[in-house]
């Protein structure tokens, strides 16, 4: 019964990552939008807006990453004598996959905000 209860509140954290994944898409809109702007106009507010979006989108996957790397993470740890090996090998194969995933927004993230254009963003003052 715990198990069941376990796997209800993982579905209701998912449910709400896909939430967040419709706004964040939707900003990821804007975004481009304003970087379309910023090409054909050279309007620095305009860079100065789509790169801050960017940077907020790119943190929140890295929270929505990092989840995904803890719940592999339990899987693991779940220690049931009835796990096949193949079943403990895909567990691992996913926490190796969701720290590879995390690891590359984390370095994305990292080079957005250090990238050498002369734009001061508003999350880094």
């Amino acid at each position: 019964m715990d198990n069941i209860l376990k796997n209800l509140k993982e579905l209701e954290i998912e449910d709400l990552i896909w939430i967040i994944t419709l706004f964040t898409a939707s900003f990821a809109i804007v975004s481009n939008k304003l970087e379309r702007d910023y090409l054909f106009t050279g309007d620095l507010t305009k860079q100065k807006k789509f790169k801050t979006i960017n940077i907020t989108l790119l943190s929140i996957a890295f929270f929505i990453y990092l989840y995904f790397v803890l719940l592999a993470y339990s899987r693991i740890k779940m220690n049931n004598p009835n796990t096949s090996f193949k079943q403990m090998r895909i567990r691992e194969a996913n926490f190796i996959a969701a720290i590879l995933v995390l690891l590359a927004t984390l370095i994305y993230l990292v080079t957005s905000i250090l990238s050498d254009d002369n734009t001061d963003i508003d999350l880094l003052a």
